[in-house]
């Protein structure tokens, strides 16, 4: 099981780092990832900032 954080769904959803978008993939397409309440928290206050 591996825990995410927010860099890594980050890099995810905004494939602005080929490499890490490719990792954060695998990982999250596993199925074996835990995310936090905290953690999401962080990726929205951050889109939310960047992206209003």
């Amino acid at each position: 099981m591996v825990m995410l954080d927010a860099n890594m769904i980050l890099r995810y959803l905004l494939n602005d780092n080929a490499e890490m978008a490719e990792t954060a993939e695998k990982y999250i397409n596993s199925g074996n990832v835990i995310v936090t309440i905290e953690v999401i928290a962080e990726v929205i206050y951050v889109l939310k900032g960047v992206y209003t």
